[in-house]
C-alpha cells in the first residue's frame, strides 16, 4: 500500500489535504479521485461553482504528481 494525496488545483491556486488515503496503486487513487470529483461536480451545497480549469491532482508520498482528473469532464 502507498499513500495518496488529493489536492484540488487551478493550475495557479492548490488547496492541499494532508491527511491522505493508503491506496494499493495508481489506478485505485485515480478511481478515488473520480469519486471525488464528481462529488465536487454534484455537491447541491455549490450550485453556481463553476470547476472548469479545476482538476484533482493525485500526488504520491514521494511528492511526485500520478495523475489529474479534471473536474467539469467528470460524468455525474
Amino acid at each position: 500500500m502507498a499513500r495518496y494525496f488529493f489536492r484540488l488545483t487551478d493550475g495557479k491556486e492548490v488547496l492541499k489535504n494532508s491527511k491522505g488515503l493508503d491506496l494499493p496503486g495508481n489506478a485505485a487513487a485515480r478511481e478515488e479521485a473520480v469519486v471525488f470529483a464528481r462529488e465536487l461536480k454534484a455537491d447541491k451545497s455549490l450550485p453556481r461553482r463553476n470547476w472548469s480549469g479545476w482538476f484533482v491532482s493525485i500526488v504520491d508520498e514521494h511528492g511526485h504528481e500520478v495523475d489529474t482528473v479534471p473536474i467539469a469532464d467528470v460524468p455525474q
